[in-house]
């Protein structure tokens, strides 16, 4: 028997925090949404699948793309990916995420928390013997 729950999966993870200061994280709950969902679906409108397929096939590349045209697909890739807090109690707040965590949810998004060792390695490296553990906003 299949359990649909189970499928539902999202992670807690530590993406970079805003101040920029190493060490310092923001704890989200995110889920893996399909880049392919998302255009099919209309999510990603045509004027933006050019740079959404050079962004799922090389990367995260402003020197080589339209800077407005990735924002937007990183923002509608970031809008699908946050469980908690979700983009839009972010913005309700009048938060928003900085580039290095819009690129940091599109790497999970696409190759999961492995996608985030580097960071990981980084606060640790900083944050000495608890790894990154103190970690100074929470998800709620």
């Amino acid at each position: 028997m299949t359990d649909w729950n189970e499928m539902k999966v999202s992670e807690v993870v530590a993406l970079p925090g805003w101040r920029g200061e190493r060490g310092e994280t923001f704890v989200c709950e995110l889920k893996r949404p399909s880049i392919l969902t998302l255009a099919a679906k209309g999510a990603i409108t045509n004027p933006l699948m050019k740079t959404a397929r050079r962004i799922f096939y090389s990367g995260v590349s402003p020197s080589e793309g339209n800077l407005e045209e990735e924002g937007r697909v990183l923002l509608t890739i970031a809008k699908a990916a946050m469980v908690a807090p979700t983009y839009d109690e972010l913005e309700a707040h009048g938060v928003e995420l900085t580039d290095e965590q819009l690129i940091a949810i599109f790497r999970f998004t696409q190759w999961g928390v492995k996608a985030l060792d580097r960071f990981r390695q980084l606060s640790a490296d900083y944050d000495g013997a608890d790894g990154g553990a103190a970690l100074s906003h929470s998800a709620e």
